[in-house]
């Protein structure tokens, strides 16, 4: 029996990369998952390998920028499983590689509805649905926030604004059995692969204590514990999946 079976969770960016990945982790578990996503043909194909391997999966356009699509995701997911049990925030508009002064105000907006309001509206739309059974809360957040790494100004404030939102919340739902984690990845992706030449991606992976630029599936097995009863008494945490280049972010 699988760590999370008979759970339904919704996962948002989940047709590329790390959302892709913890979406298939969780079917394997026994998860029955909707993966929603701006490019609905990824998460089309995603579903159905998942479906292929033998689990539950639906596919679901959304634009998590959208307050009426993330209400339609929930609903979707509410009367085809009849409830939600996990919840993972991954979906996320960035703009790097730019300085602060350089940000326009329609950069700063189009990153923080997409990454903040989307986690904040996905969070209180399932609210309702885990308060009385207890859920699981996975919110993505950054080291480019939490270190402040330059040209990341509107992507890291999100971020870091997300890891801010998931302790208040932790805080509010723990009398509810619902508990708020935060993960900090680190993994190679279309995104990073088409912003950052291969020599950056070398000279990433060379300052990691670990010598190696995580993947995707590096990611998902803590967005799994994270979803699990094992990491029950575990709420308003940061994980940090990045081989050691946030080692001293504790502190």
């Amino acid at each position: 029996m699988g760590k999370l079976e008979g759970k339904t969770a919704i996962v948002t960016g989940a047709g590329q990369g790390v959302g892709r990945a913890i979406a298939a982790a969780y079917a394997g578990e026994g998860a029955r998952v909707v993966l929603a996503t701006r490019t609905v043909s990824k998460a089309e194909d995603a579903a159905a390998r998942i479906r292929a391997a033998g689990g539950d999966a639906a596919a679901i356009a959304c634009d998590v920028a959208v307050k009426e699509d993330v209400a339609r995701v929930v609903a979707f997911t509410v009367e085809r499983y009849g409830t939600v049990d996990i919840l993972v925030n991954n979906a996320q508009v960035f703009k790097n590689h730019t300085s602060v002064l350089d940000h326009s105000d329609e950069d700063v907006y189009r990153v923080f509805n997409s990454g903040y309001m989307g986690t904040w509206r996905f969070m209180r739309e399932c609210f309702s649905y885990m308060k009385d059974r207890g859920g699981k809360i996975v919110n993505m957040a950054s080291a480019a926030g939490v270190k402040g790494l330059a040209t990341f100004a509107a992507y890291a404030s999100t971020k870091e604004a997300i890891r801010a939102l998931s302790r208040v919340a932790a805080r509010e739902w723990g009398e509810y059995g619902i508990n708020v984690n935060i993960i900090c990845p680190l993994a190679s992706s279309e995104g990073l692969a088409e912003s950052t030449p291969q020599e950056g991606l070398d000279a990433i992976a060379a300052q990691l204590p670990v010598r190696r630029l995580g993947q995707a599936e590096d990611i998902a097995p803590i967005a799994v514990f994270l979803a699990s009863r094992d990491s029950d008494y575990l709420t308003g945490y940061t994980f940090f999946a990045d081989g050691g280049s946030s080692i001293d972010a504790g502190r």
